[in-house]
């Protein structure tokens, strides 16, 4: 602000507001929002060092699904070319550089269920929780199918006699991907004890064959319910001399892995595929072996899982490879509690061997103090920090400065809160995010019909953007054939892909509204004083179309009220070359067409010569041509001399 005298002995107040890099505040109330910071930002976003201007605008990309997307992702193939995959009306398709979709035979998909993708060894996996995990080669898709538990499980003594000892045992199937649960226990009683069986003694267990079965696992125990691993046998039956140490380390699976597990979740991880957020087995952590047993989810594949709290409050929801506290990878597991605060766990894999047997021994362990996530989709990896949203606000995991070892979760959503908490309960679970252009952004639920907005977090400028009048059920970016890289979403409703960019006008072809709201800016550095306000000066860059310009403040007698508005319309000038003969000189062959150019630095102002306390900006557009860049504002008047209005005394 500056202040000097004039020829009449009053004091010129002169301020500008040229930094906006605070963002949106919608925590603190409009009178003590700081002069770097907006109310309301609605369908902007931020350039250079943090000023304003009209976002960017959506368009179809491609040709239309035969029906609405659940859900999209890039496949790189062999050759290394890129093609969309995309599933929709329970059937997969696939397209190179938005041209026509072709289906992928081979597996069919529940429709209206939310599909993830993961790409490893050359495979598109595909899940939602629901139906078999699929693969895709980049020719057909195949898909996980079970094999039965084994039954007639039955044991015959050689040697012993009956006796109270009982020998109680479960046998599982295994194909080329996992292992059945266990079958019903059978029991056989014997007179000794296992360990002092001797020559010749022995059990023989047999059981019905399983078709597509690899071979199979025979578990047991002198408890009930307590079996652990024996034997793998290629043959439907397994004898029993006691000579073979038990495995006490490995017990039946609790389900079906022949078909990989249901989960919705997945990530890679230490070279192995993770999956979590199973809804037929909801505490459970799936991994997978590694090597040419990536993807195979059972034991005897270097694979296994890992109940997290089982029967606990927290849920696993979203997997993600992260780091620990000490820098080595980790998958990491983003829980959810029933009132929004969840928990993070960090899982690590050791190699183990008893006997001939070597194994996958998991160790799990939860970060102190840390929150999780509801929303699957919202768990976004930036640079440095794993982004999330819960029920309280949006998060991040990363390591605590200055501690070595440690990390932490930290809320960075306080000045958006009020924003936050009016997303609509039950639709939070379909937050999503995604990490592009240094932003992170997510779309978010504000009414019942789902994710109705996009917000953004700036990770340069450390601010949030809230909000762009358009949502998206999922983000995700391709890159085609020319090395184009288009940032698309899907819609929640419609059959067509839709991507977002700063080369695009408009909404689909429509105008879409825009508004700047400033905060009440005091004028004097006393909010009780008074100045004459003179002129309010507005300095845009590049603008074009028509920008409505409003200016709102205290008057002495009247209020809070609206005190001046108008409408920029842009000067253009023309230029071109090629208009034929410049005197004897031909600049081109062609007639040419003018470019027309606006201002990069275009200044504007309102008179106002109204007494005020404080002062607010609105800045609107409606229409389709319309841009600017918002570069500052000046605030021109004189001190007054003068008491308070008499409404003020009490």
């Amino acid at each position: 602000m500056k202040i000097r005298g004039t020829s009449s002995g009053q004091r010129r107040i002169q301020q500008e507001i040229k930094n906006f890099s605070g963002g949106v505040n919608r925590l603190l109330e409009e009178a003590r929002i700081g002069f770097n910071e907006a109310k309301e930002a609605t369908n902007l976003i931020q350039v250079q060092d943090g000023l304003w201007k009209p976002r960017w605008g959506s368009a179809y990309y491609g040709e239309a699904l035969p029906a609405a997307c659940d859900g999209a992702k890039e496949f790189v193939k062999s050759d290394g070319t890129t093609e969309l995959v995309a599933v929709a009306g329970g059937k997969a398709y696939k397209s190179s550089n938005g041209g026509e979709w072709t289906e992928i035979t081979g597996a069919t998909f529940t429709s209206g269920l939310q599909c993830f993708f993961i790409q490893i060894t050359g495979y598109l996996y595909i899940t939602n929780g629901t139906d078999n995990l699929a693969r895709y080669n980049g020719s057909t898709i195949s898909t996980y199918n079970s094999i039965n538990t084994p039954t007639g499980l039955a044991g015959t003594r050689t040697g012993l006699s009956d006796g109270t000892v009982s020998e109680y045992a479960e046998v599982t199937a295994i194909n080329d991907i996992g292992e059945t649960v266990g079958s019903t226990e059978a029991i056989c009683t014997v007179n000794k004890v296992r360990d002092q069986w001797t020559t010749g003694e022995k059990i023989t267990w047999t059981w019905n064959a399983v078709t597509g079965a690899s071979s199979y696992q025979l578990y047991v125990s002198e408890t009930s319910g307590h079996e652990t691993l024996l034997a793998s046998s290629s043959t439907n039956s397994y004898i029993d001399d006691g000579t073979v140490s038990i495995n006490p380390y490995v017990e039946p699976p609790l389900s079906n892995t022949t078909a990989a597990p249901k989960f919705k979740s997945m990530e890679i991880s230490g070279n192995r595929i993770w999956g979590t957020n199973d809804p037929n087995s909801p505490y459970t952590v799936y991994f997978s072996g590694t090597g040419q047993d990536m993807g195979k989810f059972s034991d005897f594949f270097g694979g296994g899982w890992v109940n997290l709290e089982r029967g606990g409050r927290e849920t696993p929801r979203a997997v993600k490879h992260y780091q620990s506290g000490t820098g080595d990878g980790r998958a990491t597991i983003l829980c959810s509690t029933p009132e929004g605060k969840g928990a993070v766990w960090q899982i690590s894999i050791a190699s183990s061997t008893v006997g001939d047997y070597s194994f996958s021994v998991p160790s799990a362990v939860k970060v102190v103090g840390s929150s999780g996530t509801d929303s699957q989709l919202s768990v976004v990896a930036d640079n440095n920090n794993i982004w999330f949203f819960n029920r309280r606000g949006f998060f991040t995991l990363g390591p605590e400065k200055n501690y070595y070892g440690l990390l932490r979760t930290n809320e960075l959503s306080s000045r958006i809160r009020p924003y936050v908490r009016g997303f609509v309960g039950s639709k939070i679970d379909t937050v999503c995010g995604y990490f592009y252009d240094a932003k992170i952004f997510f779309s978010v639920p504000t009414s019942s019909s789902g994710n109705n907005r996009i917000i953004y977090y700036d990770t340069e400028r450390m601010n949030w953007v809230v909000d762009w009048s358009i949502g998206a059920k999922q983000f995700l970016e391709y890159t085609d054939t020319s090395g184009n890289t288009h940032f698309l979403y899907v819609p929640l409703s419609g059959n067509k892909l839709i991507e977002l960019s700063e080369d695009i006008q408009g909404d689909l072809g429509v105008a879409f509204n825009t508004t700047y709201i400033s905060g009440r800016w005091p004028l004097s550095k006393l909010w009780k004083d008074f100045i004459k306000l003179k002129k309010v000066y507005i300095k845009l860059g590049n603008p074009r179309g028509s920008i409505n310009f409003e200016v709102a403040g205290s008057t002495k007698s009247g209020g809070f009220t609206s005190i001046g508005s108008s409408t920029i319309t842009p000067q253009y000038s023309m230029t071109g070359m090629g208009y034929d003969l410049m005197g004897s000189v031909l600049m081109g062959d062609s007639s040419g067409f003018p470019t027309t150019f606006s201002d990069s630095a275009d200044p504007r102002y309102i008179k106002i010569n109204k007494k005020l306390r404080d002062i607010q900006i609105r800045l609107t557009t409606n229409s389709l041509d319309a841009d600017y860049t918002l570069q500052s504002f000046i605030f021109d008047g004189l001190q007054l001399n003068t008491n308070p209005p008499s409404s003020w005394k009490i």
